[in-house]
């Protein structure tokens, strides 16, 4: 239902795609929580466009430290 309101094609995932994609994600989450401790979002009625900027923040930082 959610694939065809967004028109794209519906996919079943084996199991080896689910596990990659489930790690995948975990990494992002652990990534963004750790990168939350040293630069909390402080607003309390936050809006889309802040959220944004702090992603696009933590991108920065990230692949900064890849470089590295």
């Amino acid at each position: 239902m959610v694939c065809r309101f967004l028109g794209l094609e519906h996919h079943i995932h084996s199991s080896v795609e689910k596990s990659l994609i489930e790690m995948k994600m975990q990494y992002i989450k652990d990534r963004t929580e750790s990168f939350d401790d040293y630069f909390p979002c402080r607003l309390k009625n936050y809006i889309l466009k802040h959220v944004g900027n702090w992603l696009n923040l933590f991108v920065d930082y990230h692949n900064n430290e890849l470089i590295r």
